[in-house]
């Protein structure tokens, strides 16, 4: 009897999310298109951003010589060293400030039009602002709770919390982009870490799969060996991500309702 509920709530909750999954991919249309351009601009313009500050850090390292024997230069000497070895540091640190900031500018307008686009809401300034103060407090979080894994967290075990860290930051954000995209309020932090934790059990089927066809894909794709073959698995990745925001979209608010 036990078994046959357990299989009875099993079917209806596959059933329910059916009813969930089909009709979001069904209202994928040709903005897909753009939303997978935008999200490879922002992938580029990411990466081309950190490339170009790790070239200047490089630059100024390689410019900026210690002597060896500092006791032989003088008090006074070392001490003026001392002063530009913490500007050199402070510059290196506010670089790095103004680089996250870089980032999450471009995010809050790129990721700001492919969730518009993909939640069907309607795209003005007002709500692109919303969506960059929102970030500027949401992924500043998740970028110094990076910096502290990565200063207190013994190396052998940082990789590991860096992990548990990008998952927890995905499923978050994903809820928190959903809501907030259809009510733009910075109380959508709230409600969206409410909801993960009070509804994981109806989370975690949907999130599985999604990680797993992901792990397959990447897979398959890997075994393709040719020049430009990381190229296509990262545009692979990126479809693949842009399909299942429109599922995730509709799971989250329907979740809310439930």
């Amino acid at each position: 009897m036990t078994l046959m509920i357990s299989k009875m709530k099993k079917s209806n909750f596959i059933e329910w999310n059916n009813n969930i999954f089909i009709p979001s991919i069904k209202k994928i249309d040709l903005k897909i298109i753009l939303i997978i351009i935008l999200d490879i601009l922002f992938y580029f313009l990411s990466g081309s951003f950190v490339v170009f500050w790790l070239q200047r850090v490089q630059t100024k390292m390689a410019s900026f010589n210690v002597p060896s024997d500092i006791i032989s230069l003088g008090y006074e000497r070392a001490q003026q060293l001392v002063g530009e070895v913490k500007i050199f540091y402070l510059t290196i640190i506010f670089s790095f400030i103004l680089l996250l900031i870089a980032i999450i500018f471009l995010a809050s307008i790129l990721k700001g039009i492919i969730w518009a686009k993909t939640t069907k809401t309607k795209l003005s300034f007002a709500l692109i602002s919303k969506f960059l103060g929102l970030n500027l407090v949401w992924m500043g979080f998740w970028f110094v709770l990076f910096l502290l894994i990565s200063l207190f967290i013994e190396p052998a075990s940082a990789p590991k919390f860096m992990i548990i860290t990008i998952a927890l930051g995905l499923y978050f954000t994903n809820t928190l982009y959903a809501l907030f995209m259809k009510k733009p309020e910075f109380k959508s932090i709230i409600h969206a870490v409410k909801l993960n934790i009070a509804k994981i059990h109806l989370f975690l089927l949907p999130y599985a799969v999604i990680a797993l066809t992901l792990f397959v894909v990447v897979r398959l794709v890997s075994l393709l060996k040719f020049q430009h073959s990381n190229i296509l698995l990262g545009l692979i990745v990126i479809i693949y991500a842009a399909v299942v925001r429109y599922y995730i979209s509709a799971l989250v608010l329907e979740i809310k309702k439930s």
